[in-house]
């Protein structure tokens, strides 16, 4: 892998705000962010009951903001192919990012202290080695607004919104698009 292709954007999906939520799901794009190249791709839905079982948290009106979203972010994260367990899910994660073989992974997020933090405590919770040095984590919502401080991020949405993947594909272009403000 090139140096520059070492860029990880995640993004996940919940069933709570707070943290030890339940994870629907894990969304994860390799990407450069001083091009405009993607990578490889990552998407996996995880069991809820087992996490539940664990003591991981659903909260009463995150569930009800998720009866309001579209078929297909609901088809997403509650429908379809699933993990046969939360850590079979984590170690599918684990691998995919132990295969990036770069020195070391730079873990971008849209708030470091939502996703990258709910994964950690999933991680532990579940007994797997969490694949990310302690100070990986990189903030999207810093870079959009030292680039953009008054307006949104000038990049079109096109995948369906609170799918965890087309939200971590669009998270790194935004995050190439204001890497190209700030430095030209």
């Amino acid at each position: 892998m090139e140096q520059s292709m070492k860029n990880l954007m995640i993004d996940i999906e919940t069933l709570s705000t707070n943290l030890n939520a339940v994870v629907l799901s894990i969304g994860a794009v390799v990407f450069d962010p001083n091009s405009d190249k993607i990578g490889a791709q990552f998407s996996i839905r995880l069991p809820t009951q087992e996490q539940i079982e664990q003591g991981a948290l659903v909260d009463v009106k995150t569930f009800l903001w998720w009866m309001d979203q579209s078929n297909e972010a609901k088809q997403a994260a509650f429908h379809g192919p699933c993990a046969q367990s939360v850590t079979q899910g984590l170690e599918k994660f684990s691998r995919f990012v132990n295969h990036l073989s770069a020195d070391k992974i730079l873990l971008w997020s849209n708030g470091p202290a939502f996703d990258s933090a709910q994964l950690r405590l999933l991680f532990k919770r579940f007994n797997v080695a969490w694949p990310f040095c302690y100070n990986a984590d990189r903030d999207c919502r810093t870079i959009f607004d030292l680039a953009y401080p008054d307006t949104p991020v000038p990049v079109e949405d096109t995948g369906v919104k609170h799918n965890a993947l087309a939200d971590a594909l669009w998270q790194a272009k935004a995050v190439q698009t204001c890497i190209k403000k700030l430095t030209y």
